[in-house]
């Protein structure tokens, strides 16, 4: 099941975010993580997909963004990968408004790359040094219509 993701949540999914690539590669801390889930922006939606009453799966999509949502963080607790929790996921969000669906995924994060290809999005540009200098980031977009 897909819904918003619940303020007590937070701190678990930080902490498994803080400690995955690439938000480990890329410097990224619990208590950052858990500030960006939790701040006031109303161009976010934060939602979780649920199995056995636990958020195992995160999405966070911001709309609008160049006519169409933009996927900032997707993610799946590690025990949970491979089972369809993010194309689910991926497909939720392209039920959203708009023409394209955007991801950036770090150059170095293969798995993502290939995941993200599966599922229909190409290579667009790279962005040097987005989030982290020495790291690059790959802009995705999926056409939905």
């Amino acid at each position: 099941m897909i819904r918003p993701l619940h303020p007590q949540e937070v701190p678990a999914l930080a902490e498994a975010l803080a400690h995955m690539d690439p938000w480990r590669r890329l410097g990224f801390s619990d208590d950052g993580l858990a500030g960006y889930l939790t701040r006031d922006d109303h161009a976010l939606l934060r939602m979780v997909y649920e199995q056995d009453g636990q958020a195992v799966g995160l999405l966070c999509l911001r709309s609008p963004w160049l006519r169409g949502p933009y996927v900032e963080v997707l993610a799946v607790v590690p025990d949970k990968q491979s089972q369809g929790i993010g194309s689910a996921l991926l497909a939720w969000a392209a039920g959203q408004n708009g023409g394209n669906l955007w991801v950036c995924v770090s150059a170095f994060n293969e798995r993502a790359r290939d995941f993200y290809g599966r599922n229909g999005f190409v290579e667009k540009a790279e962005l040097n040094d987005l989030i982290t200098p020495g790291e690059d980031e790959i802009l995705m977009r999926k056409k939905l219509r």
